[in-house]
């Protein structure tokens, strides 16, 4: 590796968006040459992640940059939600042609991942981030972070369904869920509950009520910990605040 001057954090947001070769030059690391051979034998991470294409394309302001462990650039930690719309499936790009989230994303967000899921045809409060540690402990069952939703069904619930419900249920692979909570909703159009759960499992809340005899015919989640949908329209994304950030963090730790 070579002696470079390193570069002032002034300098490195002035990086633009470049090859990960030119960016480690340009950041004191290596040459051109020396960079791309750090690249290729995998010793070039980008946000926690090997990467051996010396041309791929990154920006040192917003991603973090690391070469044997050590970080030589820490990029600006992006925090954003969305609205997500039914009809979207959660991921980068997909086989079959079908929209993703990522085409309601602003190209300079489109980097960051989803910190989590929703299913195509499921709606409502989704988050993106670049912070892998953040998002991990976001997703951890053992944050017992809740997520509620709104579930639309095809029937009124049974107050027995629902103590099934708290108390956890066993799913068509065998495996039972953690105990969550159920109430019901008062809405003219159509038999509606609100529910939190604290794990994360492949279509759980969906799996779950079919378990116990019932069709969701629409799901909303409405609320991550504290953080909330509310004000935010169907499609629109923002950034969350330094509150909402920092409240994450908390109840997060609260749950260790």
């Amino acid at each position: 590796m070579g002696n470079g001057p390193q570069h002032s954090s002034q300098q490195r947001r002035s990086l633009p968006n470049v090859s990960l070769a030119r960016a480690l030059s340009k950041l004191g690391v290596a040459s051109r040459s020396q960079a791309r051979e750090l690249i290729r034998s995998g010793r070039v991470t980008v946000n926690g992640r090997a990467l051996t294409n010396p041309e791929v394309r990154v920006h040192p302001e917003r991603e973090s940059i690391a070469v044997d462990g050590k970080t030589v650039a820490r990029g600006r930690r992006l925090y954003i939600m969305m609205h997500k719309p039914a009809g979207y499936v959660t991921t980068r790009s997909d086989e079959r042609g079908r929209a993703t989230v990522y085409d309601l994303l602003n190209d300079r967000d489109r980097r960051l991942f989803p910190v989590g899921r929703l299913d195509r045809d499921s709606r409502g409060l989704l988050l993106f981030t670049n912070d892998t540690p953040w998002a991990n402990a976001l997703t951890d069952p053992a944050s017992k972070l809740p997520k509620v939703y709104e579930l639309r069904l095809d029937r009124e619930i049974t107050d027995p369904d629902m103590e099934r419900f708290r108390s956890g249920v066993t799913l068509d692979d065998g495996g039972r869920t953690r105990p969550a909570k159920i109430r019901r909703l008062e809405r003219a159009d159509g038999p509606l509950v609100e529910a939190a759960i604290t794990e994360g499992r492949n279509r759980q809340l969906r799996r779950m009520m079919s378990a116990l005899g019932y069709e969701v015919k629409d799901l909303l989640r409405t609320r991550i910990g504290s953080v909330s949908l509310l004000g935010l329209r169907e499609g629109d994304v923002r950034a969350l605040t330094p509150e909402e950030i920092r409240a994450l963090k908390a109840e997060r730790r609260r749950k260790d």
